[in-house]
């Protein structure tokens, strides 16, 4: 499985406060059966802070895996970040100073909890007219989205990848966010599904309860396209597939034949 959402870098956000969390969350990853996660922390820099962080953030990436091997971990991390909006973050893109999902045009960004739904869509077209394809973080926790479950529909059909939280579909992070995650699972607008671990104790980057919930309350072939084919082809800079496991592209190594139906 691929975590494309995690806080698992040490000391550079509200995720991990050191290395020795990093690597009991990069132990308990891998045993549940993660080979890869994308390292996403919070971006939530100005235009004046933001010089040089994208290059520090790789560096703490590329010193964090050295240490992650040493303790004979086969884990692969991979660069990214989980960008909050605001009124500067297009110049931000525009100027390059996001990190984006391991070096690919992919750029997983989140709101406020409670920012209207129409400051959400204003920002997501302003952003992808400066050519991102973006991510959108745990749709179903925004209270906006949680009151006009439309808006996830006209996402999905715009092209915008929804990435659910682990957290979300097992329940522990409100009831509402409950119930939102799973009618996007019901109505198959899921494109991936991410742990958004912080720490080894509380939500933590294992996924084991969330594929056996996947696969127990939706389908087999959607736990894979959720958490790892779509994973996988976000990180080889290619379009994620729909539910039914169709595409645009010729087929390549990551095409999976996939039968999945909504109930």
């Amino acid at each position: 499985m691929i975590d494309m959402h995690c806080h698992i870098l040490p000391g550079v956000d509200d995720g991990s406060p050191n290395l020795e969390e990093t690597l009991a969350m990069a132990a308990m990853a891998e045993a549940s059966g993660v080979t890869d996660i994308v390292a996403t922390p919070h971006f939530q820099y100005s235009l004046a802070e933001a010089e040089g962080i994208k290059e520090k953030l790789a560096k703490v990436n590329a010193l964090t895996q050295q240490a992650i091997a040493r303790k004979g971990l086969k884990l692969r991390l991979h660069t990214g970040s989980e960008v909050l909006c605001s009124k500067e973050t297009p110049e931000l893109l525009r100027r390059g100073l996001l990190p984006t999902i391991g070096n690919t045009d992919y750029l997983l960004i989140e709101f406020r909890f409670h920012t209207h739904l129409r400051d959400m869509e204003d920002m997501i077209e302003r952003l992808s007219a400066e050519g991102a394809r973006l991510i959108i973080a745990h749709p179903e926790r925004y209270v906006a989205v949680q009151h006009n479950r439309d808006a996830l529909v006209r996402w999905f059909h715009e092209g915008y990848i929804l990435q659910v939280n682990k957290g979300s579909v097992l329940g522990s992070l409100g009831n509402h966010a409950r119930q939102t995650s799973r009618w996007i699972l019901d109505h198959g607008l899921a494109h991936i599904v991410a742990s958004d671990a912080h720490t080894a104790q509380v939500r933590t980057p294992r996924l084991t309860e969330l594929r056996e919930a996947l696969e127990h309350y939706w389908d087999e072939d959607y736990a894979e396209v959720l958490l790892e084919i779509n994973p996988a082809r976000l990180l080889a800079g290619k379009d994620v597939l729909s539910p039914d496991g169709e595409d645009d592209e010729e087929e390549d190594e990551l095409d999976e034949e996939l039968n999945y139906e909504e109930e």
